[in-house]
Protein backbone atom coordinates (compact mmCIF):
# COMPACT_ATOMS: atom_id res chain seq x y z
CA UNK A 1 0.00 0.00 0.00
CA UNK A 2 1.23 3.42 -0.72
CA UNK A 3 2.06 5.41 1.75
CA UNK A 4 0.63 8.73 2.91
CA UNK A 5 1.05 12.17 1.66
CA UNK A 6 0.79 13.42 4.44
CA UNK A 7 3.22 11.02 6.57
CA UNK A 8 5.89 11.95 3.74
CA UNK A 9 5.75 15.40 3.97
CA UNK A 10 5.63 15.94 7.81
CA UNK A 11 8.61 13.06 7.78
CA UNK A 12 10.08 15.63 4.58
CA UNK A 13 9.80 18.58 6.68
CA UNK A 14 11.25 17.18 10.05
CA UNK A 15 14.04 15.69 8.22
CA UNK A 16 14.79 18.96 6.34
CA UNK A 17 13.84 21.32 9.36
CA UNK A 18 16.59 19.20 11.40
CA UNK A 19 19.37 19.21 8.76
CA UNK A 20 18.77 23.34 8.06
CA UNK A 21 18.85 24.00 11.88
CA UNK A 22 22.55 22.79 12.32
CA UNK A 23 23.27 23.96 8.94
CA UNK A 24 22.30 27.40 10.27
CA UNK A 25 23.78 26.76 13.22
CA UNK A 26 27.02 25.98 12.23
CA UNK A 27 27.14 28.64 9.78
CA UNK A 28 27.00 31.18 12.50
CA UNK A 29 29.72 29.70 14.84
CA UNK A 30 32.16 29.62 11.29
CA UNK A 31 30.82 33.01 10.81
CA UNK A 32 32.06 34.31 14.11
CA UNK A 33 35.54 32.55 13.90
CA UNK A 34 36.50 33.44 10.28
CA UNK A 35 35.52 37.12 10.62
CA UNK A 36 38.00 36.86 13.32
CA UNK A 37 40.76 36.21 10.41
CA UNK A 38 42.67 38.17 8.13
CA UNK A 39 40.79 39.43 4.75
CA UNK A 40 43.18 37.22 2.87
CA UNK A 41 42.11 34.45 4.97
CA UNK A 42 38.10 35.27 4.95
CA UNK A 43 38.12 35.33 0.72
CA UNK A 44 39.93 32.15 0.61
CA UNK A 45 37.90 30.28 2.73
CA UNK A 46 34.67 32.22 1.17
CA UNK A 47 36.12 30.96 -1.98
CA UNK A 48 35.67 27.47 -1.05
CA UNK A 49 32.35 27.75 0.46
CA UNK A 50 31.21 29.53 -2.75
CA UNK A 51 32.36 26.57 -5.16
CA UNK A 52 31.13 23.59 -2.78
CA UNK A 53 27.19 24.89 -3.22
CA UNK A 54 27.41 23.59 -6.83
CA UNK A 55 28.78 20.32 -6.13
CA UNK A 56 26.23 17.97 -7.44
CA UNK A 57 24.23 16.32 -3.99
CA UNK A 58 24.48 13.12 -5.85
CA UNK A 59 28.71 13.32 -4.95
CA UNK A 60 27.77 14.21 -1.32
CA UNK A 61 25.37 11.54 -0.96
CA UNK A 62 27.92 8.77 -2.42
CA UNK A 63 30.70 10.43 0.07
CA UNK A 64 28.17 9.88 3.25
CA UNK A 65 27.20 6.48 2.03
CA UNK A 66 30.92 5.53 1.85
CA UNK A 67 31.38 6.92 5.46
CA UNK A 68 28.03 4.95 6.99
CA UNK A 69 28.08 1.53 4.78
CA UNK A 70 28.50 -1.39 6.90
CA UNK A 71 32.68 -1.49 6.33
CA UNK A 72 33.30 2.11 5.98
CA UNK A 73 34.80 4.43 8.64
CA UNK A 74 31.55 4.97 10.26
CA UNK A 75 29.56 1.86 10.07
CA UNK A 76 29.90 1.08 13.14
CA UNK A 77 26.86 3.45 14.10
CA UNK A 78 24.41 1.67 11.61
CA UNK A 79 23.19 4.99 10.41
CA UNK A 80 23.11 4.03 6.68
CA UNK A 81 19.25 3.77 5.23
CA UNK A 82 17.90 5.63 8.34
CA UNK A 83 16.37 9.70 8.71
CA UNK A 84 19.57 10.17 10.86
CA UNK A 85 21.85 9.34 7.35
CA UNK A 86 19.38 11.87 5.52
CA UNK A 87 19.84 14.71 7.81
CA UNK A 88 24.10 14.37 7.82
CA UNK A 89 23.44 14.25 3.61
CA UNK A 90 21.30 17.28 3.43
CA UNK A 91 23.41 19.13 6.58
CA UNK A 92 26.84 18.75 4.32
CA UNK A 93 24.21 20.13 1.02
CA UNK A 94 23.20 23.16 3.16
CA UNK A 95 25.96 24.47 5.06
CA UNK A 96 27.76 25.83 2.03
CA UNK A 97 25.02 27.72 0.68
CA UNK A 98 23.64 28.90 4.07
CA UNK A 99 27.40 29.96 5.16
CA UNK A 100 27.96 31.25 1.94
CA UNK A 101 24.12 33.31 1.91
CA UNK A 102 25.00 34.77 5.72
CA UNK A 103 28.95 35.62 5.73
CA UNK A 104 29.34 38.42 3.60
CA UNK A 105 26.48 40.53 5.42
CA UNK A 106 27.94 39.10 8.67
CA UNK A 107 31.26 39.99 7.95
CA UNK A 108 30.01 43.72 7.17
CA UNK A 109 28.07 44.08 9.84
CA UNK A 110 30.21 43.25 12.40
CA UNK A 111 33.20 45.26 11.13
CA UNK A 112 30.77 48.24 11.64
CA UNK A 113 29.23 47.38 15.20
CA UNK A 114 32.79 46.57 16.37
CA UNK A 115 34.08 49.48 15.67
CA UNK A 116 30.56 51.84 17.07
CA UNK A 117 31.03 50.04 19.90
CA UNK A 118 34.81 50.36 20.51
CA UNK A 119 33.96 53.91 19.48
CA UNK A 120 32.05 54.52 22.49
CA UNK A 121 34.72 53.01 24.83
CA UNK A 122 32.61 49.64 25.53
CA UNK A 123 34.35 46.32 25.35
CA UNK A 124 33.66 43.72 22.49
CA UNK A 125 31.08 41.50 24.55
CA UNK A 126 28.13 43.45 23.19
CA UNK A 127 29.11 43.04 19.45
CA UNK A 128 27.96 39.66 18.80
CA UNK A 129 24.47 40.27 20.40
CA UNK A 130 23.78 43.66 18.71
CA UNK A 131 25.25 41.61 15.48
CA UNK A 132 22.28 38.87 15.91
CA UNK A 133 19.62 41.54 16.69
CA UNK A 134 20.87 43.86 13.52
CA UNK A 135 21.45 40.48 11.28
CA UNK A 136 17.71 38.74 12.27
CA UNK A 137 15.89 39.37 8.57
CA UNK A 138 19.21 37.91 7.11
CA UNK A 139 19.85 34.90 9.36
CA UNK A 140 16.03 33.98 9.04
CA UNK A 141 16.56 33.87 5.46
CA UNK A 142 19.72 31.82 5.74
CA UNK A 143 17.63 29.38 7.17
CA UNK A 144 15.14 29.25 4.84
CA UNK A 145 17.35 29.17 2.15
CA UNK A 146 19.49 25.77 3.65
CA UNK A 147 15.83 24.57 4.10
CA UNK A 148 14.61 25.27 0.54
CA UNK A 149 18.33 23.80 -0.56
CA UNK A 150 17.68 20.44 1.92
CA UNK A 151 14.04 19.69 1.23
CA UNK A 152 14.54 19.88 -2.42
CA UNK A 153 17.54 17.51 -3.05
CA UNK A 154 17.15 13.54 -4.39
CA UNK A 155 20.52 12.74 -4.62
CA UNK A 156 21.35 12.43 -0.93
CA UNK A 157 17.93 10.80 -0.12
CA UNK A 158 18.20 8.46 -2.59
CA UNK A 159 21.38 7.10 -2.04
CA UNK A 160 22.00 6.80 2.08
CA UNK A 161 18.14 6.85 2.09
CA UNK A 162 16.65 4.82 -0.27
CA UNK A 163 13.34 5.77 0.02
CA UNK A 164 12.19 3.02 2.70
CA UNK A 165 8.39 3.35 3.03
CA UNK A 166 7.34 4.57 6.06
CA UNK A 167 10.87 5.34 7.53
CA UNK A 168 12.94 7.20 5.31
CA UNK A 169 10.57 8.02 2.45
CA UNK A 170 10.65 12.02 1.52
CA UNK A 171 8.95 13.95 -1.09
CA UNK A 172 11.62 13.69 -3.76
CA UNK A 173 12.46 9.97 -3.20
CA UNK A 174 8.99 9.58 -3.95
CA UNK A 175 8.27 11.20 -6.70
CA UNK A 176 11.05 9.36 -8.39
CA UNK A 177 9.92 5.75 -6.84
CA UNK A 178 6.57 6.61 -7.91
CA UNK A 179 7.00 7.91 -11.20
CA UNK A 180 9.23 5.00 -12.03
CA UNK A 181 6.20 2.85 -11.04
CA UNK A 182 3.75 4.76 -13.23
CA UNK A 183 1.99 5.79 -10.17
CA UNK A 184 1.89 9.60 -11.76
CA UNK A 185 -1.04 11.16 -10.24
CA UNK A 186 0.55 10.27 -6.54
CA UNK A 187 3.88 11.88 -7.85
CA UNK A 188 2.21 14.89 -8.94
CA UNK A 189 0.11 15.37 -5.90
CA UNK A 190 3.76 14.93 -4.10
CA UNK A 191 5.48 17.24 -6.82
CA UNK A 192 2.35 19.78 -6.19
CA UNK A 193 3.16 19.90 -2.32
CA UNK A 194 7.12 20.08 -3.03
CA UNK A 195 6.50 22.95 -5.11
CA UNK A 196 4.13 24.86 -3.17
CA UNK A 197 6.51 24.91 -0.13
CA UNK A 198 9.18 25.94 -2.33
CA UNK A 199 6.89 28.66 -3.74
CA UNK A 200 6.08 30.12 0.25
CA UNK A 201 9.57 29.85 1.41
CA UNK A 202 10.26 32.28 -1.45
CA UNK A 203 7.65 34.57 -0.79
CA UNK A 204 8.87 34.43 2.53
CA UNK A 205 12.75 35.53 1.34
CA UNK A 206 11.29 38.10 -0.75
CA UNK A 207 9.37 39.16 2.31
CA UNK A 208 12.56 39.29 4.39
CA UNK A 209 14.74 40.62 1.49
CA UNK A 210 12.36 43.83 1.34
CA UNK A 211 12.28 44.57 5.14
CA UNK A 212 16.53 44.42 4.75
CA UNK A 213 16.76 47.06 1.75
CA UNK A 214 14.30 49.18 4.23
CA UNK A 215 16.44 48.84 7.18
CA UNK A 216 19.15 49.71 5.06
CA UNK A 217 17.72 52.54 3.93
Amino acid sequence: MTESIYTVTIRSIYISSIAALIAFMSSIALSTIISRLSRKYVEIVSSVFEALVGVPTTVIGLLVYMLLFPKGPLGALKLIYTPYAIIIGEFLVAFPMAYTYMFRHYYTRREKIRELVLSLGCTEKPVFKLLLRELTPILLSAYLVSFSRAMGELGVALIVGGGIEGYTNVLTTAIAIQTSLGNYEYAIQLGLILVSITVSLVVVLKLLGERVLWRLD
